[in-house]
């Protein structure tokens, strides 16, 4: 990833993980809608942002 057209390989792997984001947070266990509000610095769980 570090060779010529690493970073659109990256930006790639990321629209990947976009793709399945409300797995992901699934997979993350409970609680995480307390933290993950869109206030204080932090994401809003709903939306999938880089």
């Amino acid at each position: 990833m570090r060779e010529d057209g690493g970073y659109e390989i990256i930006k790639k792997a990321i629209e990947k993980l976009g793709l399945r984001h409300k797995e992901h947070i699934a997979a993350y266990g409970e609680g995480n809608e307390r933290r993950l509000t869109g206030k204080h610095e932090t994401a809003d769980i709903n939306t999938f942002t880089w």
